[in-house]
């Protein structure tokens, strides 16, 4: 009769001692995933304050008073004349 109590005694340490295990595996990836979304939210910050400079810089560069100075300031371009411009249907 002893032995069956032996037995459960066993199964019952192994049992505790897999949770345990269990519990430390879990907790380190935890925290290893954890790292990884600091990272990630990291970049996703570096990378939203680069568009919004991005943003900037093209309302800066692409406004049409700039598109028009450099035009015919650089490449020497004008507006056509009235009796020049031609449309089409």
């Amino acid at each position: 009769m002893m032995r069956p109590q032996v037995l459960w005694s066993a199964l019952l340490i192994v049992a505790v001692l897999s949770s345990g295990i269990g519990v430390v595996w879990e907790k380190n990836q935890s925290r290893a995933l954890f790292v990884d979304l600091q990272k990630l939210r990291a970049r996703h910050e570096l990378a939203s304050m680069e568009w919004g400079r991005l943003q900037l810089e093209l309302a800066n560069v692409g406004s049409l008073e700039d598109v028009m100075r450099i035009g015919s300031k650089r490449l020497h371009m004008h507006a056509p004349a009235p009796d020049r411009i031609v449309v089409v249907d």
